[in-house]
């Protein structure tokens, strides 16, 4: 998902870097070399950038209303279960994602971490149609709860990426 409006980030996250290279590169990065055969990246027209820069992906243009509605429309379109990683999840690594694939079992499905006694979501996700209770599949790497959306995050995350 690479369609938000960024508006606690004050600009298109996704298009900032980490190490030299742009958010949304890192998370389309870890999508390709994941067990995932086939992938888009759902854009919107509130991010004019973000989405000309992903012409280069396989994408898809949302109407960018809000998360929820844009997974709706996607899960509308295809009929079909969907695996959903937020473009600014850039510590939501190719093994993660892979272990979050490995237990589905057909029912919708959210990730999550336990950081410090409370529940993060890390931005994963498999939608199905239909099905509106989630499965929460449970990480311990508190990192995969660090999502950019402040520049101070950003910031964390560099020095994390830096170490990690």
């Amino acid at each position: 998902m690479a369609g938000g409006k960024s508006s606690r980030y004050g600009r298109e996250k996704l298009l900032e870097t980490i190490h030299g290279k742009r958010v949304i590169d890192i998370v389309v990065g870890n999508m390709s070399m994941s067990i995932v055969k086939r992938f888009f990246v759902a854009v919107s027209w509130n991010a004019p950038r973000t989405l000309e820069y992903c012409k280069r992906y396989n994408s898809i243009i949302t109407p960018g209303i809000s998360y929820p509605d844009d997974v709706k429309f996607l899960l509308e379109k295809f009929s079909r279960p969907l695996l959903v990683v937020n473009g600014d999840s850039v510590f939501v690594d190719t093994e993660t994602i892979n272990l979050f694939v490995s237990r589905y079992h057909g029912r919708s499905m959210t990730a999550l971490v336990n950081s410090s006694g409370e529940k993060v979501y890390i931005g994963l996700n498999i939608a199905v149609p239909g099905d509106e209770q989630d499965e929460v599949v449970e990480f311990e790497n508190h990192i995969l709860s660090l999502n950019i959306n402040t520049p101070e995050d950003l910031r964390r995350a560099e020095t994390i990426a830096y170490k990690w």
